[in-house]
C-alpha cells in the first residue's frame, strides 16, 4: 500500500515538480500527495490571491485520507508575519481535523530543536523578499545575522538553478560570518542535496526547509526514520 506508514499532503503555492528534493530523503512507506495554488510570480498579489484559496486547497487532503499536511514555501508567513501565520495554521488544522504546518514554521521548530540562536539564511529570492523571509525568522526567536539571494523573480526560475548553487551562496554567508550557530537554506530551489559537505565543510548545523518540513512531519506523527546524509536535523529524527 502506498503511504502505509505516513501519507503527506503537500500544498504549494505554485507547482509541484518531479523529481525534487523530497525524492532524496522520503522514507520507505511514505508518499505525498500534491496540490498547488498557481503563484506564477514573487508579488503581493499572487501571494495575496493564495492565501485567500489555502481554506478550500487545504480540503482535498483529508478526502485522500492523508495523515499530516505541509504547506509550502514563504506565502503566508512573508505576508501576514510570523505569530499571524501561526493562528492562521492552527485554525486550518482544527478545521480540516489534521496537523498542519508551513516550511517555515517548521524550520523555526527545527533550528529550535538543534538548540541554535543564530542563523544566516541562503535564498534565491529577491531583497525585498528576503527582508520579510528575516523579520519572520527574527519574530520567531532567531537572530539572523545575514541573509542572501539569487534575486529570482518567479518559481519557475528557482528550479533552473544547478544543484549546487545553494550550497555556494550558504558557504559564502559562513565565510562572512564564522561565529554563525547554523546555515538554512530556504525555498523551492535545490536544498538539501548538499547539506551534508556543508555541515562537514563548516561544522556548523544546516537545515533545509525541505528537510525541516519532513522532520517536522515524522515528529507530528511520532515516527522514528534517521536518514543519512542529509544533515543533524533528520539523521537525529
Amino acid at each position: 500500500m502506498s503511504g502505509w506508514k505516513a501519507r503527506i499532503g503537500y500544498l504549494s503555492p505554485s507547482v509541484f515538480e518531479t523529481p525534487s528534493d523530497w525524492d532524496l530523503i522520503l522514507p520507505k512507506g511514505f508518499t505525498m500527495v500534491a496540490s498547488g495554488l498557481n503563484v506564477q510570480a514573487h508579488t503581493e498579489t499572487e501571494f495575496n490571491k493564495a492565501i485567500d484559496a489555502l481554506g478550500a486547497g487545504l480540503g482535498i487532503f483529508a478526502a485522500e485520507e492523508c495523515d499530516a499536511i505541509l504547506m509550502g514555501g514563504i506565502t503566508l508567513g512573508t505576508q501576514r508575519g510570523y505569530a499571524a501565520e501561526q493562528e492562521v495554521v492552527a485554525k486550518l488544522s482544527r478545521q480540516v481535523g489534521l496537523p498542519v504546518s508551513t516550511a517555515m514554521s517548521a524550520t523555526v521548530e527545527g533550528l529550535k530543536h538543534l538548540k541554535v540562536r543564530t542563523t544566516v539564511i541562503a535564498t534565491a529570492y529577491k531583497e525585498n523578499i528576503n527582508q520579510a523571509v528575516k523579520k519572520y525568522y527574527e519574530d520567531g526567536g532567531l537572530k539572523v545575522l545575514a541573509i542572501k539571494g539569487l534575486e529570482v523573480a518567479k518559481p519557475v526560475d528557482q528550479v533552473k538553478l544547478p544543484d549546487y548553487a545553494s550550497y555556494k551562496v550558504a558557504r559564502d554567508l559562513f565565510r562572512k560570518h564564522p561565529e554563525v550557530d547554523s546555515l538554512l537554506i530556504q525555498g523551492r530551489w535545490r536544498s538539501v542535496a548538499y547539506v551534508q559537505e556543508l555541515e562537514d565543510d563548516t561544522g556548523k548545523p544546516v537545515v533545509s526547509s525541505t528537510a525541516a518540513s519532513l522532520w517536522w512531519v515524522m515528529k507530528a506523527l511520532g515516527i522514528k526514520a534517521p536518514i543519512e546524509n542529509y544533515g543533524k536535523l533528520l539523521r537525529g529524527a
